[in-house]
């Protein structure tokens, strides 16, 4: 079966129209060509693409039994790592017919996580990786190219939200997508120039109301101002769900607590093109005065059971034909 698309691939452009049908579900790890920018975080804010390092990350591309091409999901991990949250929607998207691309955005750099800001990168980098990811599965014959969607978690969630913004398309050369789907992101307490600048895709957060590490009020503050700009956006709110409230492999161990920072009590804004902590005047980051140390995070059952319908019920409005 892996010959078969190999071949489809290298004759999609004189015209492969016919597929093998996929009688079960078929999984490969497939590289993608990106770049590694210097800095941390957002300093520096935006840096170009020629001031990138060429970098190669891996991605598990996972699609369902089809006899036709199918929608796609780009999936953006968070600041541990691919992790339980994104294995298991991988595993609910193929059941409801999508394929999926699970980035990992930081085996390729070297990185082991950043919660706890031992490590670090430019977030502009996942942002190129999800670009890149894009032109990938819309060259792949088992994808619908014009139905790709991405979700993001944490601070992929960040990426997800980032990528809708027309600038960060053209800057870093991007593709619109179909939807920007984000758990519980860790980016509402930015607000950027000319955020509501949107390519007009559904923008979603998905959020619980104990969130302690990246908090729903922050991100409402976030969507109202895209709602009141006209900006297709909305908030679906999970009562009494932490952080990570989708990560099933968390349920034995309840709700949990790391000494992560936190910028819960931060509002940071860009000014001049660079991320400013207007409490400072200072260019903002981990060792910013508002941000905390110590956060919790668990499993929530009947968040994550009502999670999956509202995906499912948006992913079906967003791919509809």
């Amino acid at each position: 079966m892996r010959a078969s698309v190999i071949l489809c691939l290298s004759l999609i452009a004189s015209g492969c129209s016919s597929l093998e049908p996929l009688s079960e579900p078929l999984t490969e790890v497939i590289d993608i060509e990106t770049v590694d920018f210097p800095g941390t975080l957002w300093d520096p804010f935006m840096p170009s693409l020629s001031e990138g390092t060429p970098v190669t990350i891996e991605a598990r591309l996972t699609i369902p039994p089809t006899e036709t091409p199918v929608p796609g999901v780009i999936v953006a991990h968070g600041c541990g790592g691919v992790g339980g949250a994104e294995r298991g929607w991988v595993d609910d998207l193929r059941d409801d017919g999508y394929a999926s691309l699970l980035l990992d955005s930081f085996g390729g750099r070297g990185i082991a996580e950043i919660c706890t800001g031992r490590e670090t990168l430019n977030v502009a980098s996942m942002i190129v990786d999800l670009f890149r990811a894009a032109e990938t599965l819309k060259r792949h014959p088992y994808i619908d190219g014009a139905r790709i969607a991405v979700i993001g978690f944490s601070l992929g969630g960040r990426t997800a939200l980032w990528s809708a913004m027309t600038r960060f398309e053209d800057v870093y050369e991007g593709r619109e997508l179909s939807a920007h789907i984000a758990f519980y992101p860790s980016t509402c307490f930015i607000q950027l120039e000319n955020e509501a600048d949107v390519s007009g895709a559904p923008i979603r957060i998905f959020h619980g109301t104990d969130d302690d590490w990246t908090p729903i009020d922050q991100c409402q503050e976030f969507v109202d101002r895209l709602s009141t700009s006209g900006v297709d956006a909305d908030l679906i709110a999970y009562p009494g769900a932490h952080h990570s409230f989708d990560n099933e492999t968390l349920s034995l161990s309840g709700t949990a607590r790391i000494e992560a920072p936190s910028p819960r009590n931060c509002e940071f804004v860009e000014i001049a093109g660079q991320i400013i902590d207007p409490d400072t005047g200072d260019v903002a980051g981990v060792g910013s005065p508002c941000v905390e140390l110590g956060v919790q995070y668990g499993y929530n059952a009947e968040a994550h059971l009502a999670a999956k319908e509202d995906l499912s019920e948006l992913l079906a409005d967003v791919f509809a034909p």
